[in-house]
């Protein structure tokens, strides 16, 4: 199975304040993880994975395999998340799912070329645009747990 997930700022305690988190947000997303994904599931993350070393070690502690698509706070170089435990870490990727070209990114990526563009980034945004080319995550809406795709 396959499962998607952004944003999810562990130990980034200004995400209670601008996003309306809950005060137990981080142990609440990774126990959303843990009881939905597993060990031979994948779990594409959107960027932003870990504010710090300490929780991203807690984030990679969670089963299944990990795909990080950068985010603007993802600033550690590439072999860093791989040492940690990603299993491939990309600026974005593109997929085929049922004959459906996806893009997959952290923000938009305005004038693409595939079917539709999924992305985290934008907290508070969550719909489609109306030529449904572009649909933004945000684990606020989300119940923060993994979404399938």
């Amino acid at each position: 199975m396959l499962y998607l997930i952004t944003d999810t700022h562990p130990g980034h305690q200004n995400m209670l304040k601008s996003c309306g988190r809950p005060a137990r947000f981080t142990n609440l997303i990774l126990e959303n993880c843990r009881k939905m994904v597993r060990g031979n599931d994948t779990l594409i993350h959107l960027g932003d994975v870990a504010w710090n070393e300490e929780e991203l070690m807690r984030f990679m502690k969670l089963p299944g395999h990990k795909v990080l698509v950068r985010g603007n706070h993802d600033k550690k170089s590439t072999p860093y998340y791989m040492e940690a435990g990603f299993n491939l870490v990309v600026d974005s990727m593109m997929m085929t799912l049922q004959g459906i070209r996806i893009l997959f990114s952290h923000a938009p990526q305005y004038g693409h070329t595939a079917d539709i563009n999924i992305h985290g980034h934008q907290h508070d945004l969550h719909y489609e645009d109306i030529f449904h080319r572009y649909w933004p995550l945000a684990l606020e809406h989300m119940g923060y747990e993994p979404l399938p795709p």
